[in-house]
């Protein structure tokens, strides 16, 4: 069908406008189906389909034969008609529309919730990952400190090794104590209720005999004595539990050296006597003590001591409640440089050293205080030596010759290890059968006048160079 002519001048329809024409009379009446545009770019959102109709219908034809067919009527009709296929044409277009954007609304929503999804799963990775990288900090941490620690622990190995090398002494003095000032000032104070280490590293020279008849001595001139010990083989302890008629050797210095002992733990330890030594006390070893001794060792060279396990003895001695207790401690050090040994002379205010007048003995004597001045220099500035005092001679008078050599050796030893107040005692302690016969099961001192004359005078020069009786009259 011929599409119908366009009236000459009249412009063309503008995109996306459907145009119908009749004949009304000799005029040509161009009908503008604009209202049809459903959007911009001409009939896009309207199916192909009903495009191709609309175009059918209102272009390929000029209505005239709606005119014939309806009579009179058929220009209504006719636009009648065309304003329902605009509506059915836009109603299609709406519901196309509409289902296309649900569609894209799905699809959006679909992506969103995709993205979200992503996002979390995102978020969760780098939490993972985050908590990953923190683990992995903390283990290279813990790697790094694991390492530090084997190489501190390897120096302190290398350092006990060279130190085992060296001189004994030097093994005791590889680690430098804390808070000495504090100690030296206890020790000073305490000397007016002083602490006597008796010690030598000859063995044999009496050191037991000398301790116990000592205390014998203080006691009887109303001192209350505390006595102290150190040496696993207990010795002392059982001459004075057997004198006291105690068989209950208990190990209660233990109580004293263990790690981390308070005072509370360590004054459960001392066991006052019931029938000697009035007001006076014990505490005693037996040979469970070397084991304990060699771990405070260990640990001391180790550094794995929370506290300093050379002055555990010292921190029960040097305090205000010992003070009170008791006037004077003897403790009785073996012929070894032990852990008890350490402890007692970080402990002592005085050295008091035993001997034999010996050439042997007398350069022992000599090793022994060089030592001591090696541990006086690091771990206890302000012990003093109380003096030698000569043992298990040959009469009770004048020395014989060569006693009396030994002691002038003795003595250039002593002056050259410990030059500052060294001292030999006058009194010395000859050999006895009733000393002899004493040991290890009660005390001389009380079964013979003789051996209590000779221990009264050896007091009673200790008390002077005690200055026992100044400080009486000052007080």
């Amino acid at each position: 069908m011929a599409t119908a002519p366009r009236r000459s001048g009249a412009p063309p329809c503008p995109t996306g406008e459907i145009t119908a024409t009749w004949r009304e009379g000799r005029s040509i009446c161009p009908v503008n189906l604009a209202w049809l545009k459903v959007n911009p770019n001409g009939c896009v959102g309207v199916p192909r389909a009903v495009q191709e109709f609309q175009m059918a219908i209102f272009e390929g034809n000029d209505l005239e034969f709606l005119q014939n067919f309806f009579g009179e009527h058929g220009k209504i009709i006719a636009a009648i008609l065309a304003v329902i296929v605009g509506c059915i044409s836009l109603a299609v277009a709406i519901i196309y529309r509409h289902r296309a954007v649900s569609t894209i609304e799905r699809i959006l929503g679909r992506s969103a919730d995709k993205a979200h999804q992503d996002r979390e799963f995102l978020e969760k990775g780098k939490a993972a990952l985050k908590q990953a990288q923190a683990a992995l900090e903390y283990q290279q941490t813990q790697l790094r400190v694991q390492q530090a620690q084997l190489r501190a622990r390897q120096r302190r190995l290398d350092n006990v090794r060279t130190a085992f090398i060296g001189k004994e002494h030097d093994l005791w003095c590889l680690h430098s104590p804390k808070g000495l000032d504090d100690h030296d000032r206890k020790i000073k104070h305490h000397r007016q209720r002083p602490v006597i280490m008796v010690a030598n590293f000859k063995g044999g020279v009496g050191k037991t005999t000398l301790t116990a008849n000592l205390a014998a001595y203080f006691s009887s001139i109303g001192k209350r004595v505390l006595l102290i010990d150190v040496d696993y083989q207990g010795s002392l302890s059982n001459m004075l539990l057997s004198a006291d008629q105690c068989d209950d050797a208990s190990l209660q210095i233990n109580k004293v050296l263990e790690p981390g002992a308070t005072f509370a733990t360590a004054y459960q330890g001392i066991r006052p006597f019931d029938k000697i030594l009035k007001e006076s006390a014990l505490i005693g070893s037996k040979y469970e003590f070397a084991s304990l001794e060699n771990r405070v060792m260990i640990e001391y060279l180790l550094e794995d001591d929370q506290d300093d396990g050379r002055y555990r003895l010292a921190n029960l001695l040097l305090t205000d409640a010992m003070w009170e207790q008791f006037d004077v401690t003897l403790i009785d050090a073996p012929p070894r440089l032990t852990a008890g040994t350490i402890n007692a002379f970080c402990a002592s205010t005085h050295i008091l050293v035993p001997t034999v007048y010996d050439m042997l003995s007398a350069e022992a004597v000599g090793t022994f205080l060089s030592g001591a001045q090696v541990l006086k220099h690091s771990l206890n500035h302000e012990i003093d030596l109380l003096g030698v005092v000569g043992m298990l001679t040959y009469q009770q008078g004048r020395l014989i010759p060569h006693e009396e050599n030994a002691k002038r050796a003795a003595m250039g030893q002593v002056a050259q290890a410990w030059s500052a107040n060294h001292h030999f005692f006058d009194r010395h302690i000859p050999r006895k059968n009733e000393i002899a016969a004493a040991a290890g099961q009660e005390l001389a001192y009380f079964k013979d006048p003789v051996v209590k004359g000779w221990f009264d005078a050896l007091g009673a020069e200790i008390g002077e160079r005690l200055l026992w009786k100044r400080m009486e009259l000052s007080a």
